[in-house]
């Protein structure tokens, strides 16, 4: 599988072909990799004295222009050891083979079904287009993963694993604090000493930015405005007050009754004995995706923070004895995300067809795909917040998986 990852993108690079799979194109001037490229460029940039400084941070060209990149500490410590924007393509390749790696270890296809599966999702349109720009949420991804692996582990050096990529990654990214603040609440090891690990990992990555660079950065931060993007305020600002009531609504039904029908049961009682990698990585990767999706309106390639939480639900449904509520939960989840995930490609095909048509229909069809992906992403957060909270309502439970399923 991860063979066939590596020559898929090989050949789309050669040939510019992510269009075909929906993601959209911003020019025929801009080159692959180029999220990865402006990274590098800003720090380079900023390093020489250029862009407009606020505290800690730095914005290319300033703050106030619509598109602007942005850079800071540690991103500058790499430029000053040499990661400068002409090793853009190294840097790229690097982010994505480490991306779909920790993908592949984290889901482990048990056979050809679910990695055709996985190769659906991993080569969707919007998890396409994190790779297609090298963007660094494939970083991000990764380090949910190794977050997760050591999380799992009872063992304090695994734990500290855990905690320390948490920790890490917010130092890259902030939007991963609270799941690093909270890393101590779901280590499986010694409660005092991973709750330690946490509060230490998040300390130090705080204390690397500094408060008045976080207060920067989120006011600086970039927001999606187009149909490519996802987000709590992106409907209510796009589509009014009606359709975002409406799809808060449906996600808190949803939440609320997959809740009622999943907190009873064989499965939910040894949910994290039973699957405690892929239980850490849902919650690891829950607290980073969706605070994110209710707060800043977001590019489809957030959708890769998304995709870590598909694990379980898949090894879940490869069990023969799994509940009917739990089956159809997961099966929801599935869907959903392969909507969300892929909207863009009948999008795409259906803007050719316009473009050669001319007629009203190929537009309307467009938009309500979109407002589908906007409501098939609101379930889907409401859906795994059940699933994150009957994993966390039964986090720390004594009894072996033998008694559970002897009393069950």
């Amino acid at each position: 599988m991860l063979a066939a990852c590596a020559l898929a993108t090989a050949a789309l690079h050669a040939t510019r072909g992510w269009i075909w799979l929906g993601v959209p194109p911003i020019g025929a001037e801009r080159p692959p990799f180029s999220d990865a490229a402006a990274h590098l460029v800003a720090a380079d940039a900023c390093a020489a004295g250029a862009g407009q400084w606020i505290a800690g941070a730095c914005f290319l060209p300033s703050v106030e222009a619509v598109t602007h990149s942005q850079t800071y500490e540690p991103w500058l410590s790499f430029q000053r050891w040499g990661l400068t924007s002409d090793l853009y393509e190294p840097v790229a390749v690097t982010l994505i083979g480490l991306f779909y790696l920790a993908v592949g270890l984290a889901f482990r296809p048990a056979g050809i079904g679910e990695a055709l599966l996985l190769l659906g999702l991993l080569f969707s349109a919007a998890v396409q287009l994190a790779v297609e720009r090298a963007n660094f949420d494939l970083l991000t991804c990764a380090l949910l993963c190794l977050a997760a692996y050591g999380l799992a582990d009872r063992r304090p050096a695994y734990v500290a694993l855990g905690c320390g990529a948490l920790g890490a990654g917010t130092a890259l990214k902030i939007y991963m604090g609270l799941a690093s603040a909270c890393a101590g609440l779901l280590g499986r090891g010694t409660r005092f000493f991973a709750l330690a690990c946490a509060a230490a990992a998040t300390g130090s990555a705080i204390a690397i930015l500094g408060l008045d660079t976080i207060r920067a950065l989120g006011r600086g931060a970039p927001e999606g405005a187009t149909r490519f993007s996802t987000g709590a305020h992106w409907l209510l600002l796009q589509y009014g007050a009606g359709w975002a009531a409406a799809a808060l609504a449906c996600a808190l039904v949803a939440a609320a009754t997959a809740w009622r029908a999943l907190r009873t049961g064989a499965t939910s009682a040894c949910l994290g004995r039973r699957h405690p990698r892929r239980t850490a990585l849902l919650q690891v990767a829950f607290l980073t995706a969706v605070p994110l999706f209710l707060l800043k309106d977001s590019y489809d390639y957030r959708f890769v923070l998304w995709l870590p939480c598909l694990a379980l639900p898949i090894a879940l449904l490869r069990r023969r004895d799994l509940e009917p509520s739990w089956r159809r939960t997961c099966i929801a989840i599935l869907a959903l995300a392969a909507l969300a995930f892929g909207a863009e490609l009948p999008c795409r095909l259906l803007d050719g067809v316009q473009a050669r048509s001319g007629g009203a229909w190929p537009a309307r069809i467009v938009e309500a795909l979109v407002l589908a992906k906007q409501f098939s992403t609101w379930l889907l957060a409401g859906l795994l917040g059940a699933v994150f909270a009957v994993s966390l309502r039964r986090l720390g439970s004594g009894a072996p998986v033998a008694a559970v399923s002897a009393a069950a």
